[in-house]
């Protein structure tokens, strides 16, 4: 039995696919494969909404936990992913119905990266988000630092 093109040439089975299409041919598509592929470029924009929602996140906690290295690097990154992430959803309206997910299944990885690029342990940082999704998207919104925070964290 001979592999199918899907998986020993994934582009020459899109040219394939997308030549099919257009000359209407639809009885010989790959439907199987064309529906298993199609939800994963669905997907595969909702893992970047995460990722981009992660960094983030990770840098809005940087700035807050770590006052003193506040800088232009991190301040272009936050601009740069608020700009991707308003992109990303200006292009794909429909995935604004997963922004409440996305946001809550960043905060993990959020977490790991403010870990791994600063001296603070996880346990450092709180378990929920301190910041709403309204914040963590706005333009104009830069945390305080963690020790002024402290009195006004709603999840403190």
């Amino acid at each position: 039995m001979s592999t199918p093109l899907h998986d020993a040439d994934f582009y020459s089975w899109t040219r394939e696919q997308a030549a099919l299409l257009s000359e209407r041919r639809l009885d010989e598509l790959d439907t199987e494969h064309l529906i298993e592929e199609l939800m994963d470029m669905g997907a595969s924009q909702e893992r970047e909404l995460e990722s981009r929602l992660a960094v983030l996140i990770a840098h809005l906690l940087k700035w807050r936990h770590q006052p003193e290295r506040q800088g232009k690097s991190w301040r272009a990154t936050v601009k740069e992913q608020r700009y991707r992430i308003a992109r990303l959803l200006r292009k794909n309206p429909g995935l604004k119905s997963q922004l409440d997910e996305a946001f809550e299944a960043s905060w993990f990885s959020a977490v790991q990266q403010a870990v791994k690029e600063t001296p603070f342990d996880e346990d450092a940082f709180p378990e929920r988000c301190p910041f709403t999704q309204s914040q963590v998207l706005a333009p104009d919104f830069w945390p305080e630092s963690a020790a002024a925070g402290a009195a006004t964290d709603p999840h403190g």
